[in-house]
C-alpha cells in the first residue's frame, strides 16, 4: 500500500483529492484517524483483547437503561444497541469512521479523552472506499454508489422470507412468462433464488449477538442509526467485522484503502484545526466537550 507523508492540513486535502480521483468512483470516501504508533491499526477493540462479545453486549443492554435516559433503544433493536455500545466505549466488532476528512484528522491528533496526542505516538489518517468494500464482501449483492445495506435484522438475511418461498412455489407450478429470458422452469427458479440476496448489513450484527452461523468473511460498511447526538455531530459511520478477525488493512485490496502519515508537529495541526472550527466540542457538543476544549486552551 502506498503511504503518503503529510506535513500540514493544507497538504492533506489535495493528497486525498488526488487519490480519490484515481479511484474513479462516485461513492464518497470515509475517513478514520488513529495514532501512528498503534500496534493493531484498523482492528476493532473487541479483537484486541480476550473479550466475551455476547456477554459484554447482554450486560450492557441489561444495565444501561437507568444510566442512558433519552438514548436507550428498544430492547429488540440489536443493531442500535451495538452502535450505542461502541459509541460510549464498549469493545465491539465495529470500527468508527467519519464522512469528514478533518474530523478524522482531529481524532488522529487527540486521544480518546480529547487530550493532545503525544508527538512520539504520531498520527495517521485512513481513507476507505466503503461501497467497494461491500462489493468485495458480497460480490452477488449489487451495491450502488453511496448506497449502504440496512442493519436491522428483520430485513432479509441469508434465509428467504415466507413471501420469497411462496413466490418460488408458485413459480415451480407456473410456466415463466418470459420464455426468451427463461427458456425453462429451472432457469426461472434459479433467477428467483438469486434474487433472494442476503442483507449483509444485518448478518454481522447477528453474529455480534451470538449467531455463530451468521456473518460475512470481510467487514461490511454501514450507516449506523444515529442513536446518540454525537454520532450525528461526528458524521459517524461504521464497518462491522465478520468472521475474519484481522485488521482491515490486512484483508482488503489496496485499491479501496489509502493511508496518510501526519509528519508535521501535531500541535500545529491542532491549532490549524481550531482555526478552521474543528475541535473536541465540535465532535462532542455537550458540557463534557466544552470542558475538554477549555482545559486544553487555558
Amino acid at each position: 500500500m502506498t503511504v503518503k507523508k503529510i506535513a500540514t492540513v493544507e497538504a492533506l486535502i489535495p493528497a486525498v483529492r488526488s487519490d480519490y480521483r484515481e479511484w474513479d468512483t462516485k461513492s464518497f470516501p470515509w475517513f478514520r484517524g488513529e495514532p501512528l504508533a498503534i500496534t493493531t491499526p484498523l482492528l476493532p477493540a473487541l479483537f484486541r483483547g480476550p473479550h466475551d462479545e455476547n456477554r459484554l453486549l447482554q450486560q450492557f443492554r441489561q444495565k444501561a437503561p437507568s444510566l442512558g435516559l433519552g438514548v436507550i433503544p428498544h430492547r429488540d433493536h440489536t443493531d442500535q444497541w451495538l452502535f450505542l455500545a461502541r459509541h460510549v466505549g464498549l469493545p465491539t466488532r465495529l470500527l468508527d469512521w467519519t464522512e469528514g476528512l478533518l474530523i478524522a484528522l482531529l481524532f488522529a491528533v487527540i486521544d480518546g479523552k480529547g487530550e493532545p496526542r503525544a508527538e512520539k505516538d504520531g498520527a495517521t489518517v485512513w481513507m476507505l472506499d466503503p461501497v467497494e468494500l461491500n462489493r468485495q464482501s458480497s460480490p452477488l449483492n449489487p451495491s450502488r454508489d453511496n448506497e449502504f445495506p440496512l442493519t436491522w435484522p428483520n430485513a432479509p438475511t441469508e434465509r428467504p422470507t415466507r413471501e420469497e418461498v411462496l413466490s418460488w412455489v408458485i413459480a415451480s407450478i407456473e410456466e415463466p412468462a418470459d420464455t426468451v429470458k427463461y427458456p425453462d422452469r429451472a432457469s426461472y427458479l434459479k433467477a428467483i433464488r438469486n434474487s433472494m440476496l442476503p442483507n449483509i448489513g444485518a448478518m454481522n450484527v447477528r453474529r455480534a449477538w451470538g449467531d455463530p452461523g451468521a456473518g460475512t468473511d470481510l467487514p461490511v460498511a454501514v450507516h449506523g442509526t444515529s442513536i446518540h447526538p454525537r454520532i450525528t455531530a461526528q458524521k459517524g459511520c461504521f464497518t462491522i467485522h465478520g468472521k475474519i478477525q484481522k485488521p482491515l488493512s490486512d484483508i482488503v485490496p489496496d485499491r479501496i484503502l489509502r493511508q496518510y502519515h501526519i509528519q508535521g508537529p501535531l500541535n500545529s495541526i491542532r491549532t490549524d484545526l481550531r482555526m478552521i472550527g474543528i475541535t473536541y466540542s465540535t465532535m462532542f457538543p455537550d458540557l463534557d466537550g466544552l470542558a475538554t476544549d477549555l482545559r486544553s486552551w487555558f
